[in-house]
């Protein structure tokens, strides 16, 4: 029963997120929106929430199944994104078709770096330190090669009459619809993973390694064809970033900052189950978008260490910082918050928000038994 609530709670969603679009610009969604901004930005929101949701199951295969922490998956993202943009730029090449080339070259490279670590047996921080040096190495590769623009990088041609074959909109809708279909097609295909004999190998491997090699599972092989489709669906993210933004920079994308941002969603919604990434990711984002918004600066507000020194009285002071903090105001408070959330989602619930959820039924379930 509980399953089929989750079930028809999952189709409500979607059906929701299926006509957005159509209410973006309605007075309604204008009505909860803050100030100054608009219906397109609801979906430029909604556009990131399904990439980072993308991503964080494209790393939940390697760091949530198989539980090989990578922390250098920002790597593959950057490769991919310079892979197909290089393919459209040079070769003519539609993004479309760059996609499956920027995953294959990623595959390989994925399966390489696998190759090597779990030929010499590293796990656990020594391969998460591999993945670090990986991607630091990647990222001064293109910083200093001319060819891919170094550290200007690669502004992308817009064309005139964009069309659908060049992977070019005018609007967000299309965009917003594409990130939605591979958002939906990661979730199909962790969940067939899931409960396939290699998704059974991956859970073994976590759980206790050398107990799954003694009882005949490849270990070897399935970490590295883990790491190989991790890393091909993170070089496909990467063309459609590159494709969404137009611009691609070395040290906008090949850094430890976006890592992290991949492997969050993972880790707070949890790690190693096929909806958790995608709830962390409906989790994080709207939150980092919603601080951002809040307390970051760029507003037209007088700042806020000028407002503190002044002679104004409280209240005018109270009212004052509500109209800077509306119009963009606030500086680092938004990381500062950020920070606290993610800490205490941690910390509150180690496991992540699905297992901790998964937990509270269970004891409410036995509670109920024990009542009767």
């Amino acid at each position: 029963m509980a399953g089929l609530r989750a079930n028809w709670f999952y189709l409500i969603v979607l059906a929701g997120l299926l006509m957005l679009p159509l209410f973006a610009e309605s007075d309604a969604v204008a009505a909860v929106m803050p100030r100054g901004l608009t219906g397109s930005a609801l979906l430029h929101v909604f556009v990131l929430i399904f990439f980072f949701a993308y991503m964080s199951q494209a790393w939940n295969i390697i760091g949530g199944f198989a539980g090989q922490l990578s922390i250098g998956h920002a790597a593959f993202f950057g490769i991919g994104a310079y892979v197909s943009t290089i393919c459209y730029i040079h070769f003519g090449l539609t993004p479309w078709l760059g996609m499956i080339v920027a995953a294959a070259v990623t595959g390989l490279i994925g399966a390489g770096l696998g190759l090597v670590s779990f030929h010499y047996g590293l796990k656990g921080p020594f391969f998460a330190l591999v993945t670090v040096a990986f991607a630091e190495i990647t990222r001064l590769v293109l910083l200093h090669w001319e060819f891919v623009g170094a550290a200007n990088g690669i502004l992308l041609p817009f064309s005139p009459d964009p069309t659908f074959w060049e992977f070019q909109f005018t609007t967000k809708e299309p965009y917003y619809y594409i990130a939605l279909a591979m958002m939906l097609g990661s979730i199909a295909l962790v969940g067939w993973i899931a409960r396939s004999r290699f998704g059974y190998y991956l859970h073994a491997i976590r759980q206790d390694e050398d107990a799954a090699e003694a009882v005949g599972v490849p270990t070897k092989r399935c970490k590295i064809q883990a790491i190989a489709l991790s890393a091909a669906l993170a070089g496909l993210g990467g063309t459609f970033y590159a494709q969404y933004t137009q611009y691609i920079v070395p040290d906008d994308m090949v850094v430890g900052r976006v890592s992290v941002e991949i492997l969050l969603g993972a880790v707070i919604g949890g790690a190693g189950t096929v909806m958790g990434p995608i709830v962390g990711a409906f989790i994080l984002i709207p939150v980092g978008e919603a601080t951002r918004v809040i307390f970051e600066g760029g507003g037209t507000g007088t700042s806020l260490s000028a407002l503190i020194a002044s002679d104004m009285g409280f209240a005018d002071k109270f009212l004052a910082y509500l109209d800077y903090l509306a119009a963009g105001g606030g500086g680092g408070l938004a990381i500062i918050l950020y920070g606290f959330l993610l800490m205490a989602v941690v910390l509150g619930m180690p496991g992540g928000v699905l297992p901790w959820l998964a937990g509270l039924r269970a004891r409410a379930a036995r509670r109920t038994r024990a009542r009767s």
